[in-house]
């Protein structure tokens, strides 16, 4: 996890610059700078590694908190000046404030994830600048947050732009709505402040209940949504209402007390949270309502022992560079990860300390210069258009990366683990006893290497992979031939799915209808090594299919079995069984323990023999439940790691075996469609006979006609 702290200009509660005048540096708050170099900090720790602050990524949400502090703050002064609000010198600060450091950090993101990330990820970093460039990133990371991009996925360098996404969306909609609720409050004749006060607390609940539903649902979307995020800024601008009312009423010995808990809760959020803790969801609430407790304390008084401990010198001077601070430290911790994969604790935290070196950089040459630009701060269209030219670069920074991202390839024939069969005539096909010979070390691979994580199954683009935080069953995912009556199933995970061209050719060949119950991360199974939202998940899928029509007629599993046992694998398959399903199981395939792909497309066309690794047996618990069952077993490691040989290869016959941790490419799994089926048939599982099933039965791929 990650986020930026997408900080607004950093004024204090009660002063700011007028934008009828050039913007000179304001006076700024120093218990609500000291609370910026918390939030930085705490998240910079957290990404560099260092023990016990595995709560770190909070500081993400105290920088939510203040920003919509300050920024409202801002906007209800203006408004109580002029009766209304300007909303081109709203975005004109904004893009004085945010875009030259931001603009900087993108180019050299995009020129250095270039050069030094594998090429496999430059379509997603094209895609990842422009975005960022755009303020909808955390959307683009939502939509692409499925198992099969996170398994050995690289982390992307522009992750932590997401929450300046977020703030941006969020203030498109609060200056309008604040706009139309001074006009409507003069017209009803209603104190607009009350009104506008009321506006956003009824959508801080909403947002707050929604997020607390959708990260109990779907947490690795619910942390990117604007939607699950808008509560954490009402907070602070729901402070900001209150400023004069906090001002008269809190006494110092209140003020201390209330500063006092507010820090104590952003400790424990640090703390004692981790990345499993369901996020942003009600925990959120414990460093965001810290966070107002003394942003609202400090209004009172800047006198009390909390707030002078996070106005000392140090920490006001961090809080200064926090913005970019956080756009720096990140790019420069993941793309050393990348090109460097050893790279240690130590190191990120050298990186850390270059990130503050170069943020004093930006703010002295790049930020300050800038934003207290007399010509530019007195003339706001002038702003604008530096910022729509900034983003205009940034954008065609990011299309230009994307121009060097090759094609997929998938559309070449390819005979991949067909190569493999000794005697293609013979009644049980066997691997060659001298596997090596169709082992490709050099040359053009299909798919190609720099955009493997592509190759995945067309299942995926209809959204038929159950999240996690998802237990529910998606009964309309139906292939092969759906008009069938005889219906074939497949259950697990992802493991299970990477099969998937395998058997909707099948299903459509033996005339059968493929419905799919597959779930990230989830072994299909019920039992204590099952885990609960899987198990629950696997109860969902059991009752579909015992009813109406989804009866299954035979049932496929397979899954990256990890811990689960073969008991609790074996357990719902046997009330399928019993049932009356036909019973099969695919072994787990050799986990290569690197990124394969990432390792031959660094070689290019060159020799790329030093990507293979050490045979490894997978787990055997698969292979037990289908003993316990007595049902049909279909190895599939001897095809894609032959038995004997020194090192299993990257690519069998020009075809690449791996996409993405240990999951096989599309074009791979397709070239086993032959073999996985003669074995059904043998098992008379499928009613096709053997001797019809032929090397030239490898499914075309999606789209494209076979030749």
């Amino acid at each position: 996890m990650s986020g930026a702290p997408g900080v607004a200009a950093p004024a204090a509660a009660s002063e700011g610059p007028s934008e009828a005048k050039p913007a000179k540096k304001p006076h700024l708050r120093g218990d609500i700078e000291g609370l910026r170099a918390v939030a930085v900090g705490t998240v910079l720790l957290f990404h560099m590694g260092v023990p016990w602050v595995d709560g770190g990524f909070a500081g993400v949400d105290i920088f939510f908190v203040i920003s919509g502090f300050l920024i409202t703050s801002l906007l209800l002064r203006e408004a109580g000046r002029s009766g209304s609000i300007s909303i081109v010198d709203f975005y004109a600060r904004r893009a004085r404030r945010l875009l030259p450091a931001a603009s900087v950090v993108l180019l050299f993101t995009a020129v250095a994830g270039y050069l030094l990330m594998p090429p496999a990820g430059r379509g997603d970093l094209g895609t990842d600048v422009i975005t960022a460039t755009l303020y909808v990133i955390n959307w683009g990371l939502a939509f692409r947050a499925v198992d099969y991009l996170n398994e050995g996925a690289d982390v992307s360098p522009l992750q932590h732009y997401w929450s300046l996404s977020v703030e941006e969306q969020y203030y498109v909609f609060w200056p309008l709505i604040i706009l139309v609720g001074l006009v409507v409050a003069r017209r009803l004749g209603v104190r607009p402040m009350r009104m506008l006060f009321g506006v956003l607390a009824v959508v801080a609940a909403a947002s707050l209940a929604y997020s607390v539903l959708h990260t109990a649902a779907d947490p690795a979307t619910a942390y990117f949504y604007t939607t699950t995020r808008v509560w954490e800024l009402a907070i602070g601008a729901l402070t900001a209402f209150a400023v004069d009312r906090l001002r008269r009423t809190l006494s110092h010995t209140v003020a201390t007390v209330m500063a006092t808990v507010g820090l104590l809760m952003i400790a424990y959020a640090a703390l004692v949270f981790s990345k499993g803790t369901p996020w942003p969801g009600s925990a959120a609430l414990v460093p965001t309502v810290g966070t107002a407790l003394i942003i609202a304390a400090g209004c009172a008084s800047q006198t009390t022992i909390p707030a002078r401990l996070l106005s000392l010198k140090p920490m006001t001077w961090l809080g200064g560079l926090s913005y970019s601070v956080y756009l720096w430290h990140w790019p420069l911790i993941t793309i050393a990860a990348a090109r460097w994969p050893d790279i240690r604790i130590r190191h990120k935290i050298a990186l850390g300390l270059l990130s503050v070196v170069l943020a004093w950089v930006t703010k002295k040459l790049v930020e300050d210069p800038i934003r207290f630009n007399k010509g530019i701060s007195a003339q706001p269209r002038k702003a604008l258009t530096m910022g729509g030219v900034l983003m205009t670069v940034c954008v065609l920074a990011g299309f230009a990366v994307m121009r060097t991202v090759p094609d997929l390839g998938t559309t070449k024939d390819v005979e991949g683990a067909t190569a493999l069969v000794a005697d293609t005539s013979a009644s049980t096909w066997e691997v060659r006893s001298d596997p090596e010979s169709v082992f490709t070390t050099s040359g053009e691979l299909t798919p190609n290497p720099a955009v493997a994580t592509k190759d995945v199954p067309s299942y995926y683009d209809d959204d038929c992979q159950v999240l996690a935080g998802d237990t529910a069953v998606k009964t309309s995912c139906t292939y092969g031939d759906t008009g069938s009556d005889k219906v074939m199933a497949l259950v697990g995970d992802s493991k299970m799915g990477q099969w998937f061209p395998v058997f909707d050719e099948i299903a459509k060949r033996e005339g059968m209808r493929l419905d799919l119950y597959l779930k990230s991360a989830c072994a299909f199974g019920e039992g204590a090594s099952i885990k609960d939202e899987c198990a629950e998940f696997t109860g969902n899928a059991v009752t579909a299919m015992g009813e109406g029509d989804r009866t299954p007629d035979v049932v496929v599993s397979s899954a990256g079995t990890d811990d689960a046992k073969a008991a609790d694998l074996a357990a719902p398959l046997k009330t399928l069984q019993d049932g009356g399903a036909k019973v099969v199981v695919l072994s787990d395939n050799i986990h290569p323990g690197s990124e394969v792909y990432n390792c031959v497309a660094e070689a290019g066309d060159g020799d790329y023999a030093s990507c293979g690794f050490p045979r490894e047996d997978t787990d055997a618990s698969l292979g037990q439940a289908a003993d316990e069952l007595g049902a049909t077993f279909v190895p599939v490691d001897e095809w894609i790691c032959p038995e004997g040989v020194t090192e299993c290869p990257p690519a069998v016959a020009g075809t690449l075996v791996y996409r993405q941790g240990s999951h096989v490419t599309a074009t791979y799994a397709r070239t086993m469609t032959p073999i996985i089926w003669r074995q059904l048939s043998a098992a008379k599982v499928t009613s096709t006979p053997v001797a019809d099933i032929t090397v030239d039965d490898i499914p075309a791929p999606t789209g494209s006609a076979k030749g």
